[in-house]
């Protein structure tokens, strides 16, 4: 390659060898450059789609905890309203003999027992009172049967009624908030 022949042929050899390596080299580390900034380019394409994959999941995770917090709060108060119910259903048959036991005095007519009648009666008002302000009411008296709200305990044959009418009431129904705690007790007529 340099043989020392020709000093101005040796340099132009020289040159060009250079300029060939040079240019090589250079086109490497060009290659080398666009390659390293193609990959940086792919990072953070990547990094860019995997940060809304994480924010997409991160809002999923929110919303999901208050579906959470609120199917939790419905299920304790279905569980308060539960449990309170529950309650009202044991003081019903109390409810049921304090009235028998305010009917049958009415009927004695006794003085001494009207005194007591008078303070059994403001009881029981209160009783009635407590329950209203629980949620409790009492089921109207509907002169038809209907399965939602009674309980046919009997049927009798009435030429005074139509089939189906309500002829006498043994129990009362309460409803609670709505729904039906415990169905009234009738006697229907055939």
């Amino acid at each position: 390659m340099f043989g020392f022949r020709n000093k101005k042929q040796d340099q132009d050899n020289c040159c060009q060898e250079y300029e060939r390596h040079s240019e090589k080299d250079h086109c490497q580390q060009d290659n080398s450059e666009i390659e390293r900034q193609d990959d940086h380019s792919k990072d953070a394409t990547a990094s860019s789609t995997e940060l809304v994959q994480l924010k997409e999941k991160f809002v999923r995770l929110g919303a999901d905890f208050q579906n959470y917090k609120k199917r939790v709060e419905k299920d304790r108060v279905e569980w308060m309203d539960k449990s309170k119910a529950d309650l009202l259903v044991g003081i019903l048959p109390i409810v049921d003999n304090f009235d028998r036991a305010l009917e049958e005095a009415r009927l004695a007519q006794n003085e001494q027992l009207n005194e007591w009648l008078k303070g059994f009666e403001l009881i029981n008002k209160i009783l009635y009172d407590f329950l209203k302000e629980q949620g409790v009411e009492q089921i109207v008296q509907n002169k038809v049967f209907d399965p939602h709200f009674h309980e046919a305990v009997a049927q009798l044959d009435s030429a005074d009624h139509a089939s189906g009418d309500i002829i006498d009431l043994f129990e009362k129904g309460f409803s609670y908030k709505g729904k039906v705690l415990r169905t009234a007790k009738v006697t229907v007529a055939k």
